[in-house]
């Protein structure tokens, strides 16, 4: 298996959509994007890691954009924050999955940005990715580093999960339960689970302490 770095110029520099959101508005740097999935409706799942001289500068943009449907932001002590973001497709940025899709490539994240682009990580067969450097060429300008053995060095947070913490997680979310006010509870949560409310409570709270620790402690 072979893997190379590759840097993306997307146009203006920034994907269409909530990225470029969030890269336009002043007092906001997006440093890397950790984690990013398809949802099942086809929208997207995105955890950024952002530099933002208040919080509440962020909360406005996403508030403002009309292509977020939810998000969650998560405040630290240190230089970074975070927001776990569900939006609606990105033509640009979802070319680029269904590509890595098409050529059965992984896109080893994160997602990092510089002056001059966006850097990722791409591995799989060295005809897979020749095959998708060509294809990608017609959306983006972008160099492509020599290929290399593959040695897998980041793991995604949520790759971190379990598949019952990834169930647990995303139930909660999807009943409103990261939502101020809360628009559920554990025994809601626990009758989708198909487990009694004291298990639902343990596993979001071991699932809550893997994610956070993953972000924090990468």
């Amino acid at each position: 298996m072979k893997a190379t770095d590759i840097r993306l110029e997307p146009p203006g520099g920034a994907f269409p959509g909530v990225d470029d959101t969030l890269a336009e508005t002043p007092g906001v740097t997006r440093d890397a994007v950790l984690n990013i999935e398809w949802m099942d409706d086809g929208g997207l799942s995105v955890l950024y890691r952002l530099g933002a001289d208040e919080p509440a500068t962020v909360r406005d943009a996403l508030d403002s954009d009309e292509t977020v449907r939810e998000y969650e932001i998560v405040e630290t002590d240190g230089p970074w924050l975070y927001a776990f973001i569900l939006a609606e497709r990105s033509d640009l940025m979802g070319e680029l999955l269904d590509i890595a899709d098409e050529f059965t490539l992984v896109i080893d994240g994160p997602f990092e940005w510089t002056d001059e682009g966006v850097d990722i990580t791409v591995a799989g067969r060295m005809e897979d990715i020749q095959r998708a450097h060509a294809r990608a060429s017609e959306h983006f300008d972008l160099t492509i580093d020599r290929l290399r053995e593959y040695e897998p060095a980041h793991v995604g947070p949520l790759a971190q999960l379990t598949d019952r913490q990834r169930e647990a997680l995303r139930t909660a979310y999807e009943l409103g339960f990261y939502e101020t006010p809360r628009r559920t509870s554990y025994e809601e949560i626990a009758t989708e689970l198909g487990c009694v409310p004291s298990t639902a409570n343990d596993l979001l709270r071991r699932t809550e302490a893997r994610l956070v620790g993953a972000v924090l402690d990468p």
